[in-house]
């Protein structure tokens, strides 16, 4: 499997639903199948906010996973695999010539998931100035070194969660001024509070499966 290709993932519905995506920090190669239809192919954008997605009856989604802070070629992705009529079978064959990861921004990243504190920490770690660590990272990936901070955060905290812990002890464990400020965080990212988040076994399967941080 090629470095930038971290998951693959399938879902089948039957019958219409919708289904909420959180962020994870990663974008997706995605085809879509609705009944015997031709599959539509998209890149998934990388979310700021959970998605509230509309699904038709007999549809089927493949997903595949790229790494956090990969760059796409996502025009000429989708002009090639239009192109050359291509199948789910040949995506792990070409999918690295449109993919590729700065290692400045992987070892960026990595750090910024591994709880060393502020992008002025982070900056120091790395041997760069807190602005040019800045410049390279909004220029990368469109986010700031905030949003890489704090969607860590919230999702090494929502893994946390579990009957009988107590939510001011994960509010103190991840770096929240207070339990309202991480509920607060919840809802940005979420739109449902810890325990709503703890009793979704659906955003717990999300938050499990391969994702930034």
């Amino acid at each position: 499997m090629n470095d930038s290709l971290i998951s693959i993932w399938s879902a089948n519905f039957n019958a219409a639903t919708s289904t909420v995506v959180i962020p994870d920090g990663c974008r997706d190669l995605i085809v879509k199948t609705l009944g015997n239809e031709k599959p539509n192919w998209l890149v998934s954008p990388l979310y700021d906010r959970p998605e509230l997605v509309q699904i038709e009856a007999s549809c089927n989604y493949i997903g595949f996973r790229l790494s956090p802070g990969a760059e796409i070629k996502e025009r000429e992705l989708l002009d090639y695999i239009e192109t050359k009529q291509l199948h789910v079978e040949d995506v792990k064959d070409f999918i690295s010539d449109f993919i590729s990861t700065e290692r400045s921004i992987e070892e960026a990243l990595s750090c910024f998931a591994s709880e060393m504190g502020s992008v002025k920490q982070v900056s120091a770690q790395l041997g760069v100035s807190t602005r040019t660590l800045q410049r390279l990272v909004l220029s990368k990936t469109q986010r700031t070194p905030s949003y890489w901070l704090q969607l860590a955060r919230i999702r090494k905290a929502a893994r946390s969660l579990s009957q009988g812990v107590y939510l001011v002890d994960v509010a103190e464990n991840f770096g929240f001024a207070d339990q309202s400020h991480m509920n607060r965080e919840f809802q940005r990212w979420f739109a449902l509070t810890p325990v709503q988040v703890l009793n979704s076994p659906a955003i717990i399967r999300q938050l499990n499966d391969k994702g930034y941080a």
